[in-house]
């Protein structure tokens, strides 16, 4: 999911490799954010599985905890997905978060259809709340479709609240299920200052040799308070810290560890 994570301290994000084919982690994500609702979605899911698998003593060992900078988009790159006509591509970074997690595909899938998703990091998503605008939770658990609008409020630090939108669709592809979210509007805080200018963010769920790999990845443009006061590597390093926060408060949520504040 698009996350805002100000002022973290994070590691630098790493390079990832290229695939077999030649092609880069950033060009395989994006086109299937590009072409997630066309028949070639489930060529482009296919090779990043494979990817996420040929790669992974490159990104799970146990000291793993930061994920990999991803190159930059353009207009063209997401052409069929909604979003503000300001965006500035030049200030859109973009981080993916491979992860080992806990549950099972399953649980991840049930935990979708909940209609209160502030389980995925309490401490910052003031409100998050869900509706199936296509599909049933019945439905999409069993291996169907399921398409969601979702309102939150995300908080950082001092106070500052930025609200908005984002559209979020799931889809089975055999037993990789994904999710592609966007923000089709921008969203602001009440001081003018903060806010989300553009989100674009895919997700895969699958099980490999008894694990569950999550991978995340999204291109995001923000505008906050701080402008330009740390390099571009520091403000990824921020995204990815921020995922990860939101893949392991989820991950509690799925392994029944997860107490709502009374």
């Amino acid at each position: 999911m698009v996350l805002l994570a100000l002022f973290a301290c994070a590691d630098p994000p790493v390079e990832a490799p290229v695939s077999e084919e030649g092609l880069t982690l950033d060009q395989m994500t994006v086109q299937a954010i590009q072409q997630f609702h066309e028949p070639a979605a489930a060529d482009r899911v296919a090779d990043l599985r494979d990817w996420l698998v040929v790669n992974r003593p490159a990104w799970a060992e146990d000291d793993w905890t930061g994920g990999y900078t991803l190159g930059p988009i353009g207009e063209a790159d997401v052409s069929t997905v909604a979003h503000s006509e300001n965006t500035n591509w030049e200030e859109v970074l973009g981080a993916g978060v491979p992860l080992v997690v806990r549950g099972t595909v399953d649980g991840y899938a049930d935990a979708a259809t909940e209609e209160d998703q502030s389980f995925a990091d309490p401490s910052t998503y003031i409100e998050w709340t869900r509706t199936i605008t296509s599909g049933t939770a019945a439905g999409f658990v069993a291996g169907e479709p399921m398409e969601t609008d979702n309102v939150i409020e995300k908080g950082g630090p001092f106070g500052v609240v930025i609200p908005y939108e984002a559209n979020k669709d799931f889809i089975w592809f055999d037993d990789v299920l994904a999710a592609r979210t966007w923000v089709p509007e921008e969203g602001w805080g009440e001081d003018g200052k903060n806010g989300i200018i553009c989100g674009f963010t895919l997700e895969m769920w699958f099980e490999e040799d008894g694990e569950l790999i999550w991978y995340n990845a999204s291109w995001t443009q923000i505008a906050t308070v701080i402008g330009d006061t740390f390099p571009e590597d520091v403000l990824v390093g921020q995204f990815i810290d921020g995922t990860i926060d939101y893949m392991l408060g989820t991950e509690a949520f799925v392994m029944g560890e997860y107490v709502p504040e009374e």
